[in-house]
């Protein structure tokens, strides 16, 4: 069966299969209705679908005696590579962890600046401040103009 139609079949088509299963709202299905009215194509699609769906439920279930048995093969190179795996794995989180306590032993004696408290006025003031104190920190170049010195 070829689809033909453009998003308004698609759309169609979807809410006919969710008025199988009975999801369908009622504005959905006034909707459906026109469209099927209007279209052949969806129409056929939709008939089809519960076709299908009758089909399926009509059909006897048979039961399910005993659980179906699942072999799954465990070879001795599966073991000893899940095995490396997980050894560098705890190598690389060991290794981390060492690298990381030794970065943060270094930056924890070096203070930092986290904020300038000052008693300001007014917003100009505030403002010359942190001019001030960004021209103070930030190292300027020496020559802008580009030229290398």
């Amino acid at each position: 069966m070829e689809v033909s139609g453009g998003q308004l079949c698609a759309r169609a088509r979807f809410w006919a299969s969710l008025r199988i299963d009975g999801e369908l709202s009622e504005l959905e299905g006034a909707l459906l209705e026109a469209h099927l009215a209007r279209c052949a194509d969806c129409r056929a699609v939709a008939d089809g679908f519960g076709g299908a769906a009758a089909l399926l439920r009509s059909t006897a279930q048979e039961p399910l005696s005993a659980p179906v048995p699942v072999s799954a093969r465990r070879s001795p190179r599966r073991l000893l590579a899940t095995v490396s795996v997980a050894a560098l794995l705890l190598l690389g989180i060991v290794a981390g962890g060492v690298v990381r306590g030794e970065v943060f032993q270094r930056t924890a004696s070096k203070p930092r600046i986290v904020a300038v408290v000052a008693n300001v006025e007014t917003p100009d003031q505030l403002r010359r401040l942190r001019r001030t104190t960004l021209l103070n920190t930030r190292k300027l170049p020496r020559d802008i103009s580009g030229e290398p010195v």
